[in-house]
């Protein structure tokens, strides 16, 4: 990944000094983008929004002059973000969401299937209460940007356009109950749980500052509206049962349980993001 970084850089660079004398129908940029990210979950019964989760991407940037003043902008990111979902008790404590650990690892649903009681007995479950979600994504925008001509050395601009994000790598840190004990679980292997594409609208707007004839710093400001769910519709790993469907008198798992794996899972990211670079 950072030699095709280094190779993307590089091209680009080779493209914007080729276009300089061209009226700068091309720039290219790097950018800092850091946001605040959270989830607005589509079943309220089940969840809730966790709350803000800071985000930090670092990429570049690429414009190309469609007319007088209005631009097409691309580019790509590395984009480290997440969010935070909280996992509602229902009031009925015989209600139980969360998964089964062994030797570290969470055991997928298809694992358990058809295993009798006596087998579960080094299997770990934990309720799970809170899970903070930490996904590093490629980004790659495809905006339309509308500019003013330059007043003094200030140039503004609005923009809106599609974020697609390509997941790369997913974690989390649940907040769970191992037999009424509240703990913490860092660092777990959840890439089964998260979409692989994420896609949002984004609408901002910002400035450039020339500083110099052919370069610019800017500041960008955006509203991401996803509309697509950053988890798939049917978890792999967390198990929704009643109580008094797996569980006998003495509190023993009956013989051979069946484990409903839990659905619909559908959580729609939303952000803001605040990016800032410069363009040559």
């Amino acid at each position: 990944m950072k030699k095709i970084i280094i190779v993307a850089i590089l091209i680009a660079f080779g493209l914007n000094l080729s276009a300089q004398g061209n009226d700068k129908d091309f720039r290219f940029g790097l950018k800092i983008d850091p946001s605040f990210n959270w989830l607005k979950p589509d079943n309220a019964k089940d969840f809730t929004n966790g709350g803000l989760q800071l985000g930090f991407g670092v990429g570049a940037i690429t414009d190309f002059k469609l007319g007088e003043n209005i631009w097409l902008s691309t580019g790509f990111s590395m984009d480290f973000s997440g969010a935070k979902l909280n996992y509602v008790d229902n009031g009925n404590d015989k209600d139980t969401t969360g998964y089964y650990v062994y030797d570290d690892a969470i055991l997928e649903i298809s694992d358990l299937a058809g295993v009798d009681s006596a087998t579960y007995a080094p299997y770990l479950f934990y309720q799970l209460n809170k899970r903070q979600y930490k996904v590093n994504y490629v980004n790659i925008p495809l905006m339309l940007k509308m500019k003013t001509n330059e007043i003094g050395y200030l140039t503004y601009y609005g923009q809106f356009g599609l974020l697609t994000s390509i997941k790369t790598k997913a974690r989390a840190t649940d907040d769970v109950a191992l037999s009424g004990t509240v703990s913490s679980l860092e660092d777990l292997n959840i890439d089964s749980e998260v979409s692989f594409v994420k896609a949002s609208l984004s609408i901002g707007g910002g400035f450039e500052y020339a500083f110099a004839e052919s370069t610019s710093a800017f500041v960008t400001v955006a509203y991401n509206y996803g509309f697509t769910s950053i988890t798939k519709k049917e978890s792999k790993h967390v198990v929704d049962f009643d109580e008094s469907d797996v569980l006998d008198a003495t509190g023993n798992l009956v013989a051979s349980p069946t484990f409903n794996a839990y659905t619909p899972q559908k959580n729609i990211p939303h952000a803001i993001r605040l990016t800032i670079g410069i363009l040559f």
